[in-house]
């Protein structure tokens, strides 16, 4: 049975909002704050009960909701060094202020002890979510504040979001949170702005895919086979590096031609195939125009923060292609961009630039690049894989035709969560043998085998476990990772 609360928050938010605080016998506004967070939680917190309220997203941008209406919206924070807004808790007629809420008769008497402040955050939808390819189609939605979302020119949603709560201090940038509040605008600058007044707000997370009934042994392989057929020209070692770069470690996929002239702006058909893989993924075509006129991290002007290519939500997977990238000159500023990725690609940091000082914030980002050399041109990697020859531009620009059937791209999605969110061990007795192997493999080669390169394969062998949906590094696992690195050195260049 549905609950009355949860339908009158629905029809009309504002009025149960109101009659929450009428309820509350001293109308004190810091003790109504606190009633808010959990008493609108709680009638959503049954299962499927937030399903019940309208989504503001690209194909339900903010004018396809009535002002003042109850809506949620799963968004990544691009900014929270807006400054707080004063607003008036208390009405001078007794009424509720905040919320968007103000005396409709001006001119009364304010009392100064009733002014309080909120928290102004500024949310754009997720960067790299496959549902961006089809969503925004409607032409009357214009992005306000373009320039902060993290890809140039990408229609998405933006919104100025305000906490009334005592939490609010707890979100930082890039976090991704589903806020659910009463949708209005509000001016700024020029123009109106979408402005969502937040009732509560939760974590945000990829919803899981269905659960398939039972486990598949050839999941793994089908998965590989399917990534190397619809995005790497048949080259199933590619898709088994791609597969296993997209858990931790940057990969360069070395002499990937371009895209055919007639298709110059396309995206490597690899792009759309991740993207039915991961829940974040972003395609960056790097060129001289990108590189030098375009932002790479976010930079404070005018007291508000501007995204760049590189503000996304931990977890993502980020695509570099290099083709685009032509005879020219790379300008101070294409420099400190290339300087950037390779510190996030190395340090998983980024830089956030501000008038007089610069902040380093942590990222989980992993990288795949592609490039048409024997490597790449701006960056350093300790993974280089060339293809397989000949692979035609045609072969790894087409149009995805092979779609799995829902079930099945549901396996591959959930083998490739449960990949993300794993761990493994190494027992005492494989390690004794990995290192006595690797020390009689030095001594069999002379110099020829590294230090760096046992610490390479240590990290292969824990990738290889967790595709495997192993919890340990076995013999088995380390052979593997030194047959799958041997490979990769043979390929030519």
């Amino acid at each position: 049975m549905v609950s009355s609360l949860l339908v009158d928050a629905i029809a009309n938010p504002t009025e149960a909002l109101q009659e929450l605080y009428k309820d509350l016998k001293d109308n004190d506004p810091d003790a109504f704050f606190d009633r808010v967070f959990p008493h609108f939680s709680s009638i959503f917190s049954s299962p499927g009960a937030l399903s019940e309220i309208p989504i503001l997203d690209g194909q339900n941008p903010p004018h396809t909701h009535t002002d003042r209406s109850l809506v949620q919206f799963s968004a990544m924070i691009q900014d929270t060094s807006l400054s707080p807004e004063v607003y008036l808790a208390k009405l001078p007629n007794g009424q509720l202020g905040g919320w968007g809420l103000v005396d409709d008769a001006p001119g009364h008497n304010v009392d100064y002890s009733d002014l309080r402040e909120c928290l102004v955050l500024w949310g754009v939808t997720i960067p790299g979510q496959l549902q961006e390819a089809r969503d925004i189609d409607n032409e009357e939605h214009t992005p306000v504040q373009a320039h902060k979302y993290p890809i140039p020119g990408a229609k998405h949603v933006g919104v100025k979001i305000k906490v009334y709560d005592t939490q609010a201090d707890s979100f930082r940038t890039t976090d991704l949170v589903t806020f659910v509040g009463i949708l209005s605008s509000e001016p700024c600058l020029l123009y109106l702005v979408p402005a969502l007044h937040v009732l509560f707000s939760q974590p945000y997370a990829p919803p899981p895919p269905p659960l398939t009934t039972k486990a598949d042994p050839t999941l793994r392989d089908d998965m590989i086979s399917w990534i190397a057929n619809n995005g790497l020209a048949g080259d199933r070692v590619a898709a088994e590096w791609v597969l296993l770069s997209s858990l931790a470690k940057p990969l360069c996929l070395a002499r990937f031609p371009p895209p055919p002239p007639e298709q110059s702006d396309c995206p490597p058909s690899l792009s759309r195939v991740l993207s039915l893989l991961f829940p974040f993924v972003t395609t960056i075509p790097l060129s001289l125009p990108t590189l030098n006129t375009t932002p790479f991290c976010p930079e404070s002007k005018n007291e508000e923060l501007h995204s760049g290519w590189l503000q996304l939500p931990k977890g993502s997977l980020c695509i570099v292609t290099e083709s685009g990238v032509k005879e020219g000159t790379v300008t101070e500023n294409g420099l400190l961009n290339l300087h950037r990725t390779q510190e996030m690609m190395s340090s998983q940091n980024l830089e956030y630039v501000f008038p007089f000082s610069k902040f380093t914030f942590e990222t989980d980002v992993d990288f795949i690049i592609t490039c048409e050399g024997s490597k790449s041109a701006f960056f350093q990697n300790n993974i280089i894989l060339p293809l397989s020859s000949p692979a035609k531009p045609e072969d790894l620009y087409t149009p995805l035709a092979d779609i799995p059937r829902p079930e099945k791209l549901d396996s591959f999605r959930q083998f490739a969560m449960k990949m993300k969110s794993s761990s493994v061990s190494i027992s005492d007795e494989a390690a004794k043998y990995i290192q006595e192997d690797f020390v009689q493999e030095r001594k069999d080669s002379g110099t020829g085998v590294t230090a760096d390169d046992f610490i390479q394969r240590m990290t292969i062998a824990r990738l290889l476990a967790l595709s495997y949906g192993d919890t340990d590094i076995t013999k088995h696992t380390w052979e593997k990772a030194k047959i799958l690195d041997r490979e990769r050195k043979q390929r030519p260049a």
